[in-house]
């Protein structure tokens, strides 16, 4: 979930206007506000909390200070206290703004979206100019899936802040996700830019191509995001090889044999520092983040058409032992595939507990195999305890570390079911039929509707429609897992 805007921590946000609305800017109220003010711009929270109530006692009315202590309540992490004072700041004067984006914010975070959108659409209203309320009601909107209004507001929030390229990657991602390309494409670009971008872009001297063929020209392609990213954004590099004389490609250490095993006309280079000198040949006189090839080869839907089904290759010997083992394991019932969670802290709630799959592990006569990365032990023991259904773990497998042989090992299986994460990109990206479980307000490339998405032609995708309910999901896969088998194993 986004983090809602709250005010800058440099001035008094409660404002003049709202010390002279009730009680004057005189007297024992006013001369607490200043002692408030003076301590919340020091960042004494507390001390500006307590000052500001010393002054309520005195008046009650006080808008200033009722202001001004829900934002020192909101610092010192009282939400609920927030909430409660920005409610009565408001009503006491219902046009100060600030009042209302805080009011917004809090409950934001309180998880009271329709509260949430209704105070910063306030906050707006009163003061166009007011980004952060802006960025809360885009926030808001794009959360409740009123799409219209959630870009309406983000090319709002791009006149005020033209030069803010999170605010930008924002929009662009929800561009993305709703399929509008050439729209999204521009903005998604802007990534780059943004702080603690990794790695940064200066690391290579020449200059981007323009995406213009060149049969002469060598090409460095860099990998500027997560494995997952690199994955997804790998089947575009044929498309990319085809118009150049030679792609040399940086990646991540961990998939440099599956990518020069999957795309034997690239020169695949491990990411370092300093970058590998093969990067900058002199035959090689331009470069590109990998993630900008998407703005280039696919800018708009029809341009998906002529991508590939798949476009990574297992090791051929590794994924026909890992199979040969499987199947006896598994006495001619199908292997099933099962990852429940991601490593990804900003996107929990894409998480599924294994232990709450019953209705999906009970519904099929399958071998269930653990394709979730990391440390899974306590996972499958609690899932097994509470399912009654054991989920075999090949501990020959990093799933982690060594991506080729998990490349192998998704390669032996009949189908994948997973949450969104790596191990998605990279079955899909063999070709293995994939279905794939998504929370309510997923990341950009699952799109905002419908079962397929354009990036993964094998992947079948099943959406959650209420926050943290994960019920209907797993009862809707539960359900086509079982006529998927009912002709017999070999259907998977």
């Amino acid at each position: 979930m986004s983090k809602p805007n709250f005010p800058d921590r440099s001035s008094d946000p409660s404002g003049n206007a709202a010390g002279a609305a009730v009680g004057g800017g005189s007297g024992t109220a006013g001369e607490w506000r200043e002692r408030a003010s003076r301590h919340f711009v020091r960042g004494d929270n507390a001390a500006a909390a307590r000052a500001a109530r010393r002054g309520l006692l005195a008046d009650p009315g006080h808008a200033a200070l009722t202001a001004l202590e829900a934002f020192a309540r909101q610092r010192l992490a009282d939400l609920t206290a927030a909430l409660r004072g920005a409610r009565r700041a408001v009503a006491l004067n219902p046009v100060h703004a600030g009042s209302w984006r805080l009011r917004g914010a809090v409950a934001y975070a309180l998880g009271r979206r329709a509260e949430a959108i209704r105070s910063g659409r306030r906050a707006v209203l009163l003061d166009p100019g007011d980004r952060p309320a802006a960025k809360n009601v885009f926030v808001g909107e794009r959360e409740r899936g009123d799409w219209a209004r959630a870009v309406k507001v983000g090319r709002w929030i791009g006149v005020l802040a033209p030069e803010s390229d999170a605010d930008a990657l924002d929009l662009g991602l929800l561009l993305l996700a709703l399929g509008r390309w050439a729209e999204g494409w521009p903005r998604y670009d802007r990534r780059l830019r943004v702080a603690g971008a990794r790695p940064p872009p200066g690391r290579l001297p020449q200059p981007y191509w323009d995406g213009a063929s060149d049969p002469g020209l060598g090409l460095a392609v860099w990998c500027d995001q997560n494995v997952g990213d690199e994955m997804q954004f790998a089947q575009l590099l044929p498309e990319a090889a085809a118009r150049v004389g030679r792609v040399v490609l940086e990646c991540d250490p961990r998939l440099v044999a599956l990518f020069a095993r999957s795309f034997p006309g690239v020169e695949v280079v491990a990411r370092s520092e300093p970058p590998d000198p093969r990067l900058t040949a002199p035959d090689v006189r331009a470069q590109i983040p990998q993630g900008h090839l998407g703005g280039l080869l696919r800018p708009d839907s029809g341009s998906f058409a002529r991508g590939p089904r798949a476009w990574l290759a297992a090791d051929p010997g590794r994924a026909e032992t890992l199979r040969a083992r499987y199947r006896r394991l598994a006495g001619g019932r199908p292997v099933i595939g099962v990852s429940w969670r991601s490593a990804n802290a900003a996107f929990q709630g894409k998480n599924l507990p294994l232990a709450q799959w019953a209705p999906v592990l009970r519904s099929a006569d399958a071998l269930f195999l653990s394709v979730q990365y990391g440390e899974v032990a306590a996972d499958l023991a609690e899932a097994e305890a509470a399912t009654g259904v054991a989920v075999f773990r090949d501990r020959e497998v990093d799933a982690l570390a060594d991506l080729d042989g998990f490349a192998a090992q998704l390669a032996a299986t009949d189908l994948v079911i997973s949450i969104s994460n790596s191990t998605i990109h990279q079955a899909c990206g063999l070709g293995r039929p994939v279905w794939g479980l998504l929370h309510v307000r997923p990341d950009w490339r699952w799109g905002v509707a419908g079962a397929d998405c354009p990036w993964f032609p094998s992947l079948r995708l099943y959406r959650q429609t209420d926050r943290g309910d994960w019920g209907p999901v797993l009862a809707a896969v539960a359900d086509d897992l079982r006529r998927r088998l009912a002709d017999g194993p070999g259907a998977c």
